[in-house]
């Protein structure tokens, strides 16, 4: 019966009544498992609203609920807004293991997200995060997927970025899901690197430089062609792997077009220093 009220039509009802019913709503949904109707009543509730100053509580409890449902569709990067919104919060920012506990989880959630220009932004606007230095080891971990460099599994940090109590949550099937997934983002970030440095390589090498038995890394590559992550092909036969991708008769036609005229105003600008220096003598 709570949960077919629609207590959003009701213009009796304040903004806080309603939106406290809301979260109510939300968290019998999830108790019940039903987590279809639980992400349905969530959008009853506007973000707009909880930037509120009086809001700060419902807020916290909203995005707690939300961290819930998005942990049981395994949604990193979206744990990691959760995580974040409510580090965010003034009244979290006040209590130190609370924020640091926040903060903790939006970087261990983003280090397991999946790569996008999204998840990249967001790891550079937490890096400019001040009390990001003051967990020294989450924010190497930022600092190291940011870089364009080989990350060794496993990290050196990597017990005390599996040992928060966020991932635990959800019980040890869970557990060993973000294990396994902190592993292959590892590995992604690995082969995304390589295809920036190689145009082609062998399989062996590849292998040998990540680290990786020769039927994972081609299971991996795979998968992100797959996705669109990263082009690659792979030569069985030969064993190379070929990441730079083949351009069109029009790409390299404007490419030599560009070439053409970077020379020419190379030539004219040499041309015009040695006149120059000929009329001073």
């Amino acid at each position: 019966m709570l949960q077919e009220v629609h207590v959003e039509t009701y213009g009796s009802l304040s903004k806080r009544e309603k939106v406290e019913y809301i979260l109510e709503q939300m968290r019998l949904t999830l108790a019940k498992k039903d987590y279809v109707r639980s992400a349905i009543v969530a959008g009853k509730i506007s973000r707009k609203h909880l930037q509120e100053d009086n809001m700060e509580e419902y807020k916290v409890k909203f995005f707690t609920l939300m961290a819930e449902l998005h942990r049981h569709e395994k949604d990193a990067f979206l744990l990691a807004k959760d995580y974040h919104s409510i580090y965010l919060t003034p009244s979290i920012q006040k209590d130190d293991e609370k924020w640091k506990d926040a903060l903790q989880s939006t970087v261990v959630y983003l280090a397991l997200s999946p790569y996008s220009s999204e998840q990249q932004d967001m790891m550079n606007r937490i890096r400019e995060d001040s009390n990001l230095e003051k967990l020294p080891s989450f924010f190497m971990t930022i600092k190291i997927f940011l870089k364009k460099e080989i990350i060794r599994y496993p990290m050196a940090n990597q017990a005390e970025m599996e040992a928060i109590p966020a991932l635990s949550e959800g019980g040890p099937d869970l557990a060993q899901f973000w294990h396994e997934s902190f592993q292959r983002r590892i590995i992604q970030h690995n082969i995304r690197i390589a295809s920036l440095y190689y145009r082609r390589i062998h399989g062996a090498r590849l292998s040998q430089l990540l680290g990786l038995e020769p039927e994972r890394l081609e299971r991996e590559i795979s998968s992100m062609v797959s996705d669109g992550s990263v082009y690659a092909k792979i030569d069985r036969p030969k064993d190379i792997v070929r990441f730079s991708e083949p351009k069109s008769p029009e790409s390299v036609l404007s490419d030599w077009s560009s070439d053409i005229d970077k020379l020419l105003h190379m030539v004219e600008t040499t041309t015009h220093l040695i006149n120059k220096e000929k009329m001073q003598k």
